[in-house]
């Protein structure tokens, strides 16, 4: 993690910060694992340097757990450490009880500081050998015990079952030093700085009872609840007049995906009509969107989904949803529970699906598969509660959550990736507003810039060079050091031919990031195009060294040797172009016009 940036605000970080994290994103998406699937490892200390055993399977730590951070606390008060353990894959969070050694009560002492810290991080303890024992136990009060973790800060001492009292050395992060005597295995003690004494905290036992985790089978069906409910962009279906209509609430609204040929969908939506009258109470309005032809991305005629509608005599408005529509509630899906196992793969929502939208349109609840009326009216009752008040689960508020702009950022990622482009531009505007408005939480407003980069690079390949320099000017102001937002205004400057503007954005880039390959080449070529060789050969000489393998580069840094009169150095840059693009026709035309040998040939 070189590249890690000091703090949220310390500028854009590197690229290959970005680009790693953006892999490592991609591997969870798809179902990858960041341990690459080992089992959790446990090793027994044999006493002596280097003498470890494996004991994971006899200790029954060996869960195949995707574990990130472990913590150890005796949290029963037996004497012994117990390890609470996190994981990225569920459970996300177990507790390990341990029982190993039952009647080998430790001893832990709590330390407060008075002149430094008062957690008194820094300190070192040594528990001086009695009885049976004649050496030392060294141990240390830490602010953090590993990877995301912090364990108790009670120091906990194993004195394999000995019963005789210990002298206990406190070497205090002020450089006090204080020995204790007479501390008892068995005994947790708490230990003032400068009091000279332990005082023995009463016993206290927890009784904790064994717990298993109950395998769920695999199911399509599932309510989806959100903590933060996510606006919505404009959704669109085809009314029985062929007419484009466009979602809308006056007040809560279950949008049911349903087709002809589904019959949990028809029992549904017979439901649905029985009870429309306390459907209606309850201010919930329903708007049924048939599927049929998707499959073939074709809207049917609207003749037969009016028949089949009469014929159950449904009650409620309906229509046909278009291709375009699915797709975007499938992105939503994506970004909220996904199940992919390729990054190109669109997800493929059951029948029924439903979408419960708030009085503002916003999406408070997917329902997969058959949802009940009783359970519609459950929740349309808690839209209706105050945000404080209001909760998708059982339970009350301990913080409320801010993880809206990270929620919308990543709609606004799977938007681009999907094709949405103007929808990646609402959420990616909403994230910059929501960071303007909370801050910048967890460096979010650096990873809003690079996805409005990536809309802008998007809106680039489709030739669209307005709708891209609106993208990048958005990443520019809400980050104006991001080097990658940089550059890319420089390219549209530059072949706009507007070379002074151009190159002061790729010399700002530059500044932020050294490495940005498309600046040093496109300012290269400005130079040469002005005839300051010097510059030029300096800046695709930075280019090569960036991008190897990238034929311009060698070519352009020919080209500035050879107008600088260096033909064989000039000459070996024309051939290594050559060699990693046998296909380039420029290359090869400056060799031949060298003399001698053209050798071509793919790069391996």
């Amino acid at each position: 993690m070189s590249h890690s940036p000091v703090g949220a605000d310390s500028g854009a970080p590197k690229p290959a910060y970005r680009e790693g994290w953006s892999r490592v994103s991609d591997l969870i998406e798809t179902g990858g694992s960041l341990s690459g699937r080992e089992r959790n490892c446990c090793y027994l200390n044999l006493g002596g340097p280097g003498r470890f055993a494996d004991v994971s399977y006899a200790s029954g730590l060996d869960f195949p757990d995707d574990a990130r951070a472990v913590a150890a606390v005796d949290w029963d008060h037996d004497g012994d450490l117990d390890l609470w353990v996190t994981n990225r894959t569920a459970p996300r969070l177990r507790f390990l009880r341990n029982n190993g050694t039952p009647g080998h009560a430790g001893l832990a002492v709590r330390l407060q500081g008075a002149r430094g810290n008062r957690d008194a991080i820094g300190a070192r303890l040594e528990l001086r050998g009695a009885g049976k024992s004649d050496g030392s136990i060294y141990r240390s009060v830490q602010a953090g015990t590993g990877y995301l973790a912090q364990s108790s800060k009670w120091v906990h001492f194993g004195t394999a079952g000995e019963t005789a009292a210990r002298d206990l050395v406190v070497h205090w992060p002020g450089g006090a030093v204080e020995t204790i005597p007479g501390l008892q295995p068995g005994g947790r003690y708490r230990v003032v700085e400068g009091t000279g004494q332990a005082v023995r905290q009463p016993e206290r036992r927890v009784t904790l009872a064994g717990g298993a985790l109950k395998s769920l089978p695999a199911t399509q069906r599932a309510r989806i609840a959100l903590i933060e409910h996510l606006p919505l962009t404009g959704l669109h279906y085809q009314d029985h007049s062929d007419r484009d209509q466009l979602v809308q609430s006056r007040g809560p609204l279950l949008v049911n995906l349903w087709a002809t040929w589904c019959l949990p969908c028809v029992s549904e939506l017979k439901e649905f009509s029985e009870r429309s009258n306390d459907l209606q109470r309850a201010g919930l309005d329903v708007l049924a969107l048939s599927v049929d032809g998707l499959k073939d991305r074709t809207l049917i005629p609207a003749g037969p989904i009016v028949s089949f509608l009469k014929k159950h005599e449904v009650k409620f408005p309906a229509g046909r949803v278009t291709a375009e529509t699915v797709d975007r509630l499938d992105v939503l899906h994506d970004t909220l529970l996904s199940t992919r196992t390729r990054l190109d793969e669109k997800l493929t929502l059951p029948v029924p699906s439903s979408f419960l939208l708030d009085a503002d349109g916003r999406l408070a609840v997917i329902y997969k598969g058959p949802v009940s009326v009783e359970t519609l009216l459950a929740d349309a009752a808690r839209l209706e509660q105050a945000p404080d008040n209001a909760t998708v689960y059982p339970g009350r508020w301990f913080l409320r959550p801010h993880g809206l702009g990270g929620v919308v950022l990543r709609v606004a990622d799977r938007m681009v990736r999907r094709g949405h482009l103007d929808d990646a531009l609402s959420y990616a505007r909403l994230a910059a507003d929501l960071v303007g408005r909370n801050g910048n939480p967890f460096g979010l407003r650096h990873r809003v810039a690079g996805a409005l980069v990536d809309l802008g690079n998007a809106w680039d390949e489709r030739k669209q060079a307005g709708r891209s320099e609106e993208a990048y000017q958005l990443a520019y102001q809400l980050e104006p050091l991001n080097p990658t937002a940089l550059t890319n205004l420089g390219n549209l400057r530059y072949r706009r031919g507007d070379l002074r503007a151009a190159e002061q954005f790729y010399r700002d880039a530059l500044a932020q990031d050294p490495d940005q390959l498309q600046a040093h080449v496109n300012l290269g070529n400005i130079h040469l195009q002005q005839r300051r060789l010097p510059a030029a050969i300096e800046h695709f000489r930075n280019a090569v060294r960036i991008g190897p393998r990238f034929p311009p580069a060698h070519f352009l840094l020919g080209l500035a040797l050879l107008r600088q009169g260096q033909r064989e150095t000039a000459r070996n840059h024309f051939q290594e172009a050559l060699r990693l693009d046998p296909n380039y026709g420029d290359a090869r035309s400056k060799l031949e016009a060298l003399g001698g040998t053209v050798r071509g040939g793919g790069g391996s």
